[in-house]
């Protein structure tokens, strides 16, 4: 049976992606720095922790779907899955691998058991939901296979945070029935606290990026009961987003914990990224960081 090894929360961003390319050719500008520096923890905690399969949840920003199309919920069936052009040109890295049997599992799980419609998508394309931080978390090529699912976080009506929730308790169902012994790691990915349209423009909020960051491991519910309209009230319009983290941690049994947190402010947006793990695999990835010391 295939067991879901823990999670990740992670920001997303636009400059994220283009300050990494900037960072790696010529240093990294004073701002972007402690982000860069700040994830390094858990891109060693990513590769100890050796996952098979990851699941990614992010929000496609009209770079792949259109308001002629919009699901609520897609997921992406194919052996690979390209990088979007977001009309700066296609950034040095390579296509996504992805694994199609594993996918259409999730996707038939979820349909006939988890009462969740799906698109199901053999061409994906993944914008800076996904490349912006993947980078900083792994080396490429990247070898582990990468099964995405976006979700609506642009128009109206979006999908309610209880919605979320009982998807990645779903998704947690439908793993546990993959008959292999996969090793699952769930990652979900939305902006922080920021908004970039209309009078509002460039609002943030610090001080609940850091709650939502500190509550989350074991608040689950206390943060999907807040309204949307209220993390948009105090955050921004963007910051409905951080719905999307449910997700990942709903995934999860209410036995996991937290292994590290990190938050900075560089610009426009909070970075904030959550780590989180099933204590019998931390508990054995521990023994065998201690067996090859």
């Amino acid at each position: 049976m295939a067991a879901i090894i823990g999670g990740i929360g992670i920001a997303h961003t636009p400059s994220m992606g283009m300050e990494y390319d900037r960072g790696m050719r010529q240093g990294f500008d004073p701002r972007w720095a402690p982000w860069y520096e700040g994830t390094r923890p858990v891109r060693q905690w990513l590769a100890e922790m050796r996952p098979t399969q990851l699941v990614v949840v992010y929000n496609d920003h009209l770079n792949h779907f259109d308001f002629d199309a919009y699901p609520t919920l897609a997921l992406g069936v194919g052996h690979s899955f390209r990088q979007a052009d977001e009309g700066w040109g296609r950034r040095p890295f390579p296509d996504m691998p992805g694994a199609p049997e594993f996918g259409m599992h999730l996707a038939t799980h979820l349909v006939r058991h988890g009462e969740f419609d799906l698109t199901v998508c053999q061409d994906l394309a993944l914008d800076h939901g996904v490349y912006s931080w993947f980078p900083y978390l792994a080396d490429a090529p990247w070898d582990v296979p990468v099964t995405p699912i976006a979700v609506n976080m642009i128009r109206q009506p979006l999908p309610t945070s209880s919605r979320l929730v009982k998807l990645g308790r779903a998704l947690r169902r439908a793993v546990q029935d993959w008959e292999t012994d996969d090793r699952v790691l769930v990652v979900s990915t939305g902006g922080m606290s920021h908004q970039i349209s209309g009078a509002r423009f460039g609002i943030s909020n610090q001080t609940l990026d850091r709650y939502f960051l500190a509550t989350l491991p074991q608040g689950l519910d206390a943060l999907a009961a807040i309204p949307q309209e209220d993390y948009m009230r105090f955050g921004g319009t963007e910051a409905a987003e951080l719905a999307l983290w449910f997700v990942m941690r709903a995934a999860l049994s209410g036995q996991a914990r937290a292994v590290y947190d990190y938050y900075t402010f560089p610009q426009i947006t909070g970075c904030g990224v959550l780590a989180m793990a099933e204590p019998s695999i931390e508990s054995s990835t521990e023994s065998a960081r201690k067996e090859t010391a």
